[in-house]
């Protein structure tokens, strides 16, 4: 009888265990393979970043849920860990169907987050497009807010707090940060428009525009984007004495599916003004074979012409570099 009552004391813990879980997720990202880049040894890289993450959420009543989301970042490659314990996302929010989702503490930037679905590499890897100073995927410190969907738009916007007074970063560079997005994605149509503040950046800002168009099996993008650096605050760093900073970016893909995988191909160029201009250019080819729904190959390359001037070009010699990528990716 004993024995009994504690099988059975054991299946109820089982059981609310079980249930106590059941709206909490746990996904990933495996990713590894080979790169091998103009001057450099081949070593072992990724294309997509991988991640494993838990999310979840609990039905408050009345359409109300609590939500959160925990993701790390890490090297597959050698095990590493990837900046913060969860530098991924790790927030907290409520979300309702009629109002949308709010989420509180480290979350993806929503301009990052909107624009690179026009880059056909998303962009990961070798082909990934030319990024801006300002690039920041995930932003800490930040409330966030997404619209629900209404015939295909969504707005979104985030406000992210200035550092505490710290020695880091100078008085000169705090300031607040925002941003704004709106996106459309209904049918084979797809636009978007964002713009935001970096936060203790001297007020830099950036904007961008994308728009994508599906025919058939072909999908054709393209976007612009512009990045304005606040004196002082040039690559990131304080700089005494430093000169603003602007970046453009513009970029052309396409992506065919053919079979069981797609063809990317994009070609870009990156413009920055600060003392000296330059101008560097990017063309990118890649394919991507799916095995299943949840695991892929990849081969993916890239050459890149540098401008005299370039400041991207970490050769003294070379004015073009070519970089090669072949891998696979597991997604849970």
């Amino acid at each position: 009888m004993k024995k009994t009552l504690i099988a059975l004391a054991v299946l109820g813990a089982a059981a609310g265990v079980a249930h106590a879980q059941s709206n909490v997720t746990i996904y990933g990202v495996a990713d590894i393979g080979f790169v091998k880049e103009s001057d450099k040894k081949m070593a072992m890289g990724e294309n997509i970043n991988n991640r494993l993450g838990f999310m979840g959420s609990e039905d408050l009543g009345g359409g109300l849920k609590a939500t959160f989301q925990l993701e790390q970042r890490f090297n597959l490659f050698d095990g590493t860990q990837k900046g913060n314990e969860f530098d991924g996302a790790s927030n907290l929010g409520l979300a309702g169907a009629s109002w949308g989702q709010v989420r509180f503490g480290r979350v993806n930037n929503l301009s990052v987050e909107t624009i690179r679905k026009f880059d056909p590499f998303d962009q990961y890897g070798v082909g990934g497009m030319f990024e801006n100073n300002l690039r920041s995927a995930r932003i800490s410190n930040t409330t966030r807010y997404d619209s629900p969907v209404w015939s295909g738009f969504q707005f979104g916007a985030s406000y992210t707090l200035e550092a505490p007074g710290q020695a880091t970063p100078v008085a000169a560079t705090k300031n607040a940060g925002y941003a704004l997005t709106l996106k459309y994605n209904n049918g084979p149509l797809a636009l978007a428009a964002n713009y935001d503040k970096a936060a203790d950046s001297n007020d830099s800002n950036n904007w961008n525009l994308g728009a994508a168009y599906s025919f058939g099996p072909l999908k054709v993008s393209a976007l612009y984007e512009q990045a304005k650096t606040g004196a002082g605050f040039a690559g990131g760093n304080w700089t005494a004495g430093a000169v603003d900073v602007k970046e453009k970016i513009w970029l052309l893909g396409a992506a065919y599916k053919v079979g069981a995988g797609v063809i990317n191909a994009s070609y870009g160029q990156y413009k920055i003004k600060d003392l000296a201009d330059s101008t560097d250019k990017k063309f990118a080819i890649g394919y991507t074979h799916n095995l299943s729904k949840r695991t892929s190959v990849y081969a993916n390359i890239a050459h890149t012409k540098y401008d005299n001037n370039s400041v991207l070009n970490a050769s003294a010699t070379d004015d073009s570099s070519t970089a090669y990528q072949v891998g696979m990716t597991h997604k849970f």
